[in-house]
């Protein structure tokens, strides 16, 4: 039962932004982000309820002893961070109640018209932010090939684990901690902005967007958007994270740093960044499924059929569908979805 604290943690998380949101609601229909923070509220409930099931997810003979030290280990570091984030957002605000000139002086309404006035476009601040949404892909390839190593060493087995057990477990135990405390974070900027300490006020002050200032930043939901794809092998959950930060990078940088032709009148979106993100998602998948063909067994063809079908999803996802949800939700879900299916076709099929 040591899956419960974080199942509890998250479901909460999802019924707090539910709450928030719905209190909010006729501010966030106007500024175009209550279906965005609804499908965050929902991926934090899924991740608590699915949580349970994901390190026997594949594989089905770890001990009963070793997958409750797992749940065990998860469930601790994440109440850890819980109880020293909160005290640290609680001593913040009697701090700024006891000093009215502290806590005026960290109004939210002034930070953001501050931010507004003080915010232009800048390509290495750009590249910057979405080199930091490679850290969850980082994460995700560094520990599949450690838990393959020590596979391969005969370790793993001695402690009743294999390569996904072991690999799955720190890969969920650190991004739900990166969840935690983005989730945390951003209830209390919207909430309580004085509660907030000088390091994080400066760390959004830097890593923000304009239009993130009245909602939640897309960190957070970014990595939350993998959970589904946790049960599925590997090559898909690798393609899945590298598409949603490698791709995306690859087409806004591209269209702001190249880009000539705009695809509609009404957009800023450029032809030259659709054309980079639908093609690096077609290599993505390509090049992952290749490398990892031994976790994932499938013809040339099914794995052409995928890349061609989430390259196409990518495009659609980024010049239609991504005005009022963020596309970092989006990508990984739909061209996710759509491979997933793909391969369950091809199996069930052939």
């Amino acid at each position: 039962m040591w899956f419960l604290p974080t199942s509890i943690i998250f479901i909460s998380f999802s019924l707090i932004i539910f709450i928030y949101t719905f209190k909010h609601k006729k501010e966030k229909m106007e500024k175009q982000v209550f279906t965005n923070e609804i499908l965050v509220a929902l991926l934090f409930l899924f991740s608590g309820i699915l949580f349970p099931f994901m390190y026997q997810a594949h594989s089905e003979n770890i001990p009963v002893s070793t997958l409750n030290f797992l749940w065990f280990t998860t469930s601790m570091l994440l109440i850890a961070e819980v109880v020293i984030l909160s005290g640290i957002l609680v001593k913040n605000h009697y701090k700024c109640k006891k000093d009215p000139a502290l806590m005026k002086e960290r109004n939210y309404s002034d930070f953001c018209i501050r931010f507004t006035s003080n915010w232009e476009y800048n390509f290495k601040k750009d590249v910057e932010r979405k080199l930091l949404h490679l850290l969850p892909v980082a994460v995700v390839f560094f520990f599949w090939t450690l838990g393959t190593i020590l596979d391969n060493l005969g370790i793993l087995s001695l402690w009743g684990l294999d390569n996904y057990s072991f690999s799955i477990w720190l890969i969920v135990t650190i991004g739900f901690g990166f969840c935690v405390m983005f989730g945390i974070a951003d209830l209390a900027r919207l909430n309580y902005y004085h509660s907030i300490p000088d390091w994080a006020r400066a760390w959004y002050q830097k890593s923000m967007k304009p239009d993130e200032l009245d909602t939640f930043i897309s960190s957070a939901p970014l990595v939350l958007s993998f959970v589904p794809f946790i049960f599925a092998p590997f090559p898909l959950l690798g393609a899945v994270a590298l598409i949603t930060a490698g791709a995306d990078a690859a087409a806004s940088l591209v269209g702001k740093k190249y880009g000539k032709r705009r695809f509609r009148e009404d957009s800023v979106k450029t032809i030259e960044g659709y054309i980079a993100g639908a093609g690096m998602t077609f290599l993505i998948v390509v090049i992952i499924s290749g490398l990892y063909i031994q976790w994932m067994a499938v013809s040339l063809a099914i794995i052409l059929t995928m890349a061609v079908v989430a390259g196409l999803i990518f495009f659609l996802v980024d010049a239609f569908f991504s005005k009022t949800i963020t596309d970092n939700i989006l990508n990984p879900i739909l061209t996710g979805g759509a491979m997933t299916a793909i391969l369950f076709l091809s199996i069930v099929v052939f």
